[in-house]
Formats: structure tokens, C-alpha cells, sequence
């Protein structure tokens, strides 16, 4: 009877192996995941509905961040900080409001000028198509039918037609799309310009009320430190950028003028706006400035010239004066670029590819100073937690 007493009982089967990947998940960290998966598209959606508001705050934060070293060294001479962000930010209005009236009749005639562009285009393009099917297919006594005097073989004319009147068409539907939206840009234009005021005049009371909310002295210390760099570097690297891409504009107009170019400050102030869009904006300008060349000019050689000018440019600019001015203090992977302004177009279109990327460089230098103050708080707060421990032990019992 103490036999059976000794001998163990018997087990059940370990049930568990087949319960499966599932309930070994952790619940909290899966209820964390989705909630941030829920979190993040009600945010997406938020700012798409917002977009009116929405851009124009993220572009006033970066204009504050951007405008803050001239304000402050205008107030070394004592002014008022009022007055002081008042002249900044109403010298870039007065600055944006002169180039658009100044450039509104070259837009007008490119407007205007747009179905015949597209027309030439499309003749060019197929005589050049067909002039190189008729080489390939040429025997070797023969003569291409371009060369030998004969007119190329023409598509279809209805076809031709459809095709440049959707482009048209959607290009009158854009223009009739801002023409329509004129009173809602003058109204975010109006809420950039008082935002960005404010957040000038009042960025030392908003840094403090900022680190305000931040709780733990050594978070705090992290913050402060990352809004410093912001102030300083990045704004610094903003203001590069910018000198930068009004140069690129500047010589792109002054090479255009002495190509003969028709409106060339259009194309100039086109050309420094998409040098805000890395990889994209070169990619887009090269293509309209050769659809534009091949209209303009008959000779082949000439024709090129315009695409080669924006080619060159941007490789001096991108290869020399960039890294030259900026230097290598904030550096971000070509992909992430890519992603930022792809997200940005597709969140707010134009308007959200051209911050794309100074909102990733002011974001991806706050996180990066963030990292590197978590760092380096680490071994002092492991020293303050063996000193406790020290003085716990030292205590008499």
C-alpha cells in the first residue's frame, strides 16, 4: 500500500504545444499594436480632412524654425520681438506676393500657350519615333523614308486629338480647380502668416511651456537639448537649403534667357521649388524642360540644350555647392527621402511633397538628438541607482 502511495500519479499530456503561435502572444502587447495601428489611421484621416489647416501649420513651423536666427539678431538691436517678427515674416509675404505678380502674365501665356505645346509634342514625338522605325527597317541600299523626302506615316488623326485633348482638358481642369480654390489659399496663406508670426514673437514662452509638460528631469534635459539643435543646426541647415535652391532658380532663368527661352523667371522660380523635392524634382523638370525644348527650337542640338542645362546644374549643385555649404551634419538615406516626399504627395499633394522633406530633416534631427541624450543618460542614472543601493547598505539595521 506504501508502494502505491510512492509511485507518482499520472501526468496529463503537455497541451500547450498545440494550442498554437496565438496564445502565446503576448495580449498586451498585441492590444498595444492594435491600438496604435487604429491610432495612427484616425490621425492619417484626421490630417487629410484638415489639409487647409493642417499644411499650413506644418509650413509655419518650419518658417519658425527656419526664421528664428534672423529674428533673433534683429533683436539685438533692441527691438521689439513683435516688431521684429513682423518684419521677417512681412518681407517673405511682400517677397512671395511680388514674384507671383510678376510671374502671373508667363503663367497666363503658358496656360494659354498649353494645347499647342502638346500638339507639337505630339508630332515631334512621332516623326522621331517613326524616323527611327524606318532606319531599323531600312535595307542596306535604302533610304529611310524621312530621309528620302516622303512624310512619315501619321497616326490616326481622331486618335492624336483625343489623346492631347485629355491632356488638355485636365490641365484646364487644374487651373479651373485652383481658380476655384483661390479664396481657401488666400485664407491658409492668411493663417501661415499670423501662425508664423506668433511662433516668432512667442518661442521662448512656447519652449518653456513646452518642457513644462515634459515629465522626469532627465527627459526634460533630452527635450531641451533636442530643441536646441533644432533651433540652432537645423535652421541653420534650412536656411542653406533654401540659399541653395534660390541659386539653383537664378542660374537655371539666367541660362534659359541666354538660350532664349520664352519666360525664363518661370522657369527659374519652377526650378527651385522642385529642388525641394530631392531625386522627384529633378526627375519632373528634366522631362518638362525637354518636352519644352523640342517644341521650342527646331535644331536638334538646341533642343537638348535646355534638358542638359538642368541636368548639369543639378549635378554641380547636388556634387559641390550642397555639400560644400551644408557640409554632412544631417544626413538621411536616399529611401527615406524618397518615402517622405511619396507619402506627403499622397497625404496632400503638391504642397505636401514640397515639405516632405524639411519636415523629415527637423523630425529625423529631433529624434536623433533624442537617441543620443537617452544614451547618454543611461550610465548616470545606473550610477545614482548603485549609489542608492550603497547608502541602503550602509544603514544600520
Amino acid at each position: 500500500m506504501s508502494d502505491d502511495r510512492l509511485q507518482p500519479a499520472p501526468t496529463q499530456p503537455h497541451r500547450e504545444a498545440s494550442a498554437g503561435w496565438f496564445s502565446r502572444l503576448d495580449r498586451g502587447a498585441l492590444q498595444t499594436l492594435l491600438l496604435g495601428i487604429i491610432a495612427g489611421v484616425v490621425i492619417l484621416a484626421a490630417l487629410d480632412a484638415a489639409s487647409l489647416i493642417a499644411v499650413p501649420m506644418v509650413l509655419a513651423l518650419l518658417c519658425a524654425i527656419a526664421l528664428a536666427p534672423a529674428v533673433r539678431w534683429l533683436e539685438h538691436t533692441r527691438a521689439p520681438a513683435s516688431l521684429c517678427a513682423a518684419l521677417v515674416v512681412g518681407g517673405l509675404l511682400f517677397g512671395a506676393a511680388t514674384t507671383v505678380y510678376s510671374l502671373a502674365p508667363s503663367a497666363e501665356a503658358w496656360n494659354e500657350r498649353a494645347p499647342q505645346v502638346l500638339r507639337e509634342m505630339e508630332r515631334r514625338a512621332r516623326e522621331i519615333v517613326s524616323g527611327l522605325s524606318d532606319s531599323f527597317d531600312a535595307g542596306p541600299g535604302e533610304l529611310p523614308s524621312v530621309v528620302a523626302g516622303q512624310p512619315p506615316p501619321a497616326d490616326p488623326p481622331a486618335l492624336a486629338d483625343d489623346t492631347v485633348g485629355r491632356l488638355v482638358e485636365g490641365g484646364q481642369r487644374l487651373l479651373a480647380d485652383w481658380a476655384i480654390g483661390a479664396p481657401r489659399l488666400a485664407a491658409g496663406a492668411a493663417f501661415w502668416a499670423a501662425l508664423t508670426f506668433f511662433l516668432l514673437r512667442d518661442r521662448v514662452m512656447l519652449a518653456r511651456w513646452g518642457m513644462s509638460l515634459v515629465p522626469g528631469v532627465s527627459a526634460r534635459r533630452a527635450v531641451g537639448r533636442a530643441m536646441r539643435d533644432v533651433r540652432t543646426n537645423v535652421a541653420r541647415y534650412l536656411l542653406a537649403i533654401t540659399a541653395v535652391n534660390l541659386g539653383l532658380g537664378v542660374c537655371t532663368a539666367a541660362a534659359f534667357y541666354l538660350l532664349g527661352v520664352a519666360n525664363a523667371p518661370l522657369w527659374g522660380v519652377a526650378a527651385a521649388l522642385l529642388n525641394f523635392m530631392p531625386f522627384i524634382g529633378v526627375a519632373i523638370m528634366a522631362l518638362v524642360t525637354l518636352g519644352v525644348g523640342v517644341v521650342s527650337f527646331e535644331d536638334p542640338i538646341i533642343a537638348f540644350a535646355p534638358f542638359a542645362v538642368i541636368v548639369g546644374l543639378n549635378i554641380i549643385e547636388a556634387q559641390f555647392v550642397t555639400p560644400m555649404v551644408v557640409g554632412a551634419r544631417i544626413r538621411i538615406a536616399p529611401i527615406g527621402v524618397f518615402l517622405g516626399i511619396a507619402f506627403g504627395a499622397w497625404l496632400w499633394g503638391a504642397a505636401g511633397a514640397l515639405v516632405a522633406t524639411p519636415t523629415l530633416i527637423v523630425a529625423a534631427a529631433f529624434v536623433r538628438r533624442l537617441n543620443a541624450a537617452a544614451h547618454l543618460s543611461k550610465p548616470s542614472r545606473q550610477h545614482e541607482f548603485h549609489e542608492e543601493g550603497r547608502d541602503h547598505g550602509e544603514r544600520p539595521h
